[in-house]
């Protein structure tokens, strides 16, 4: 399971995301693509801009979307596509 944490960026997509596991950044949007709606929450899975971030509880990994659409952890080879 993932959730939206409260923006702080100033711009309108740019989202910070917690999640369970490091499993869960396969069910996150993309710049233009949908998340898995999480439960009752219809907020967290719409689309979101390059720069969103997402944290994993579990392992202290970060996630960040790139421009084409990956969410790559920083140094990492390995990324997921929405």
């Amino acid at each position: 399971m993932y959730w939206i944490s409260q923006d702080s960026s100033g711009r309108d997509r740019q989202m910070q995301f917690f999640m369970d596991s490091d499993d869960d950044v396969q069910n996150l949007p993309g710049i233009n693509t949908m998340g898995v709606q999480q439960g009752e929450d219809r907020v967290s899975c719409l689309p979101v801009d390059k720069g969103s971030i997402a944290l994993s509880i579990e392992s202290g990994k970060i996630f960040i979307l790139n421009s084409n659409n990956a969410w790559k952890r920083p140094g990492a080879e390995e990324s997921a596509t929405p």
